[in-house]
Parts: structure tokens; sequence; C-alpha cells
């Protein structure tokens, strides 16, 4: 783990709520009974005001860390942002663990661009200022694995060819057959959520494949933290907020020589994880 003081930039697209978020973990912070005090005492978290689905606030953000920090000043990002498009679900089954067995081309085409096309701007506006050993982390779910999709697919998204136009390629055939009614023709499972993460998770092994011969030494994963109990899931998830970071928070500091033997690997649980 690191021993450097860091500089933890929080981002949200609202600024009452993100300021509010950062009042309550500086508080939680000041609490913390500090094995070093003089190290957790440099520590900083700071707020700014972000959003991920608008490239010109993307931009904004990026000026703004060149101008605090320099060019290459990006240690790690951590791609969080994301949700999911509630709709009715086509069973009689209601409370926790309900399956959506259908979705529609509206839901299709808010989850894949709020989870997946979000987050691969804003990694791909943030690559040029990571610095020498920087890392990039994906937050993605252990339910978008390989084998919710058929055909061809599966062996598509871990292909060595599969390029950043041939994943867009893939997400928005997805959005479009999901209009049409074909989505199952073409592989595809009816779970918006799961197929624009599965989407990052090729992405993170595209990634650490692109960026190989980089000198700067890039790392990248992706991490699915569990079932945490949050706005989005609901109260019944087993799992706090605090354990749901240990896993990115892991990967995010682990020492680099072990995140390199699994660069652009799924994590879970604090291990790697066979997608």
């Amino acid at each position: 783990m690191t021993t450097v003081p860091l500089i933890v930039y929080l981002t949200a697209r609202s600024v009452e709520r993100g300021q509010q978020t950062f009042d309550e973990l500086r508080r939680e912070q000041l609490r913390w009974p500090a094995e070093e005090p003089a190290q957790q005492l440099q520590n900083e978290l700071r707020f700014h005001q972000l959003d991920v689905s608008e490239i010109d606030s993307i931009q904004t953000f990026i000026e703004y860390l060149t101008l605090m920090h320099g060019e290459q000043s990006v240690d790690i990002l951590i791609n969080n942002a994301g949700g999911v498009v509630h709709q009715q679900p086509d069973t009689d089954d209601e409370g926790p663990g309900r399956v959506v067995r259908t979705c529609d081309a509206k839901t299709a085409y808010q989850t894949v661009h709020m989870n997946y096309f979000t987050a691969v701007n804003m990694t791909s506006l943030m690559l040029p200022r990571l610095r020498p050993n920087g890392r990039v982390v994906f937050m993605v779910t252990a339910l978008a694995h390989l084998g919710i999709f058929s055909g061809d697919l599966p062996k598509v998204l871990v292909s060595d060819e599969l390029n950043l136009n041939g994943l867009h390629i893939i997400e928005n055939g997805f959005i479009s057959a999901v209009g049409k009614g074909t989505y199952s023709a073409y592989g595809f499972p009816p779970m918006p959520f799961a197929v624009a993460k599965a989407g990052l998770i090729a992405y993170a092994r595209m990634l650490a494949r692109v960026f190989a011969p980089d000198p700067r030494g890039l790392l990248f994963a992706a991490v699915c933290p569990g079932y945490v109990r949050t706005d989005m899931t609901g109260p019944y998830a087993p799992l706090t907020p605090d354990q749901g970071a240990e896993t990115p928070a892991y990967v995010a500091l682990v020492d680099a020589k072990r995140l390199r033997r699994h660069n652009g690997g799924l994590w879970k649980q604090l291990r790697p994880l066979k997608w």
C-alpha cells in the first residue's frame, strides 16, 4: 500500500449533493484513529463538480487539474459513476432479488450510455494525464460474466483483435437489437446494466494490451465491489459501503508488481477473478 500522502478528488454532478457527501466524509475522516497521525494529516480530500456525461464538464475538470497539478498529474482514476435505470419487471415477484427478464430500447440506451460510454469518454480524455505507473479502475459487476452471452460474443469480447471501435459497435448493437426485439438472436441477454459493465471489463483488458508498450507502465483493472447497500441497490444488499470499498481501494493502492501480473483483469474480494 502507498505511504505517500494522497490528494483525493471526490466529484459529483450535483454541487449540493457532492458538497454534502464531502462534508460527511471529512467529518468521518477526522474521527478515524490515526496510527500515523502525521501521515493522516497530510492526506487531503477535495471536491470538484463533474458531470461525466458532458464532454465540456470533463474538459473543465481536466483543465483544473492541469492548472493545479501540472500536465501529467493523475496517479489513479476510479470510474465509479453509473447506475440502473429502473423499469417495471415482467414478473409477479416483488421485493429484493426479483429478475427483470425483458428490457426496452429506452432503458437499454440510457443504461449503456450511463455506465459504458461515460466511463470510456472520461478515461480516454484522462489517459494523457496519467503519471508513470498510473492506474485506471472501472467499477463493474461480476454479473457481467461471459456466461450471460451466447454465440460468438464471448469469443469476440476476449479477442486480442478487439479495438475500441469494435467495442462501441457491440454496445450500440445491443441497443439497436433491443429496439428491434432481436437481442437474443445476437447473443445478448436482456440485462442492459450487465452488458454495459461487460463492455468496461473488455475495455480494461483492451487498454492493458494497447498500452503495454507505453513507457509509463500504466495499469488497468475492473473491480466488482460486491452487492453493496446503496441508493441504487436498496436496503437488502448484504455489504456495507465500507466493505464494498475494500477491493477498489486495494486495487487502487496495492503494490504495482502484484497488479501488473493481472493487468487489465477483473477483481473481486481482493483477488483476481476469471472472467
